[in-house]
């Protein structure tokens, strides 16, 4: 009976030890990144020095339904000689906005505003079937400014 108590104990400290191990190997940070959104590594980055212009909006749901990254401030490039290379970017540090870009949370959704911008962009997480010389990101804006 004296052993039986005995292993019972260990078995009891080792199951212990083991769960305090889980337990402390749970709660560890994981380093790596996301590989889609906001906090994904930078794919590509916009200089300044690129100077592009594209429109700029704030897209709210519609009547149809499509819930496709809405309430969220958006800019549409296209490539100047290739009409049909438009390259969809969602605005990530919507913060960084200043004051004057408020007001196109009034607009309706077919109607924007020209901007000159500069950024880091990410792979967006909800992929969009699109052709092939479309693109869907998302940007963390380096620089902003209404033209």
């Amino acid at each position: 009976m004296k052993n039986l108590t005995n292993r019972t104990k260990v078995a009891l400290t080792v199951l212990c030890y083991l769960g305090l191990t889980l337990f402390m190997n749970s709660c560890k940070d994981n380093d790596t990144p996301p590989n889609c959104g906001c906090e994904s590594e930078t794919r590509t980055t916009i200089p300044e020095s690129a100077n592009l212009v594209g429109e700029m909006f704030y897209l709210k749901p519609t009547a149809s339904g499509d819930d496709y990254y809405t309430n969220l401030f958006w800019i549409v490039y296209t490539e100047q000689n290739c009409s049909n290379c438009i390259h969809h970017m969602v605005v990530c540090n919507e913060d960084f906005l200043k004051d004057e870009f408020e007001n196109l949370k009034d607009l309706p959704n077919d109607e924007s505003i020209q901007v000159k911008f500069s950024g880091h962009l990410k792979e967006i997480c909800e992929k969009r079937f699109a052709p092939g010389d479309y693109t869907y990101e998302r940007i963390t804006l380096i620089s902003i400014e209404q033209q």
